[in-house]
């Protein structure tokens, strides 16, 4: 089952949403991936859980 995280915001965006994600791994999970966009868009996808 999928869930989604989203944030907008003045904070840093990274740790905002990793704590996101990790509260949705009850759910199940394989793999996991956050997109930001400040001064250029990174994406970072993993295999595995969030802890991993």
């Amino acid at each position: 089952m999928c869930g989604i995280v989203g944030y907008i915001g003045r904070r840093d965006a990274t740790p905002v949403l990793i704590s996101g994600l990790k509260r949705l791994e009850y759910r199940g999970y394989d793999s996991f991936g956050i997109a930001t966009v400040g001064s250029a868009l990174e994406i970072y996808k993993r295999t595995g859980s969030i802890s991993d």
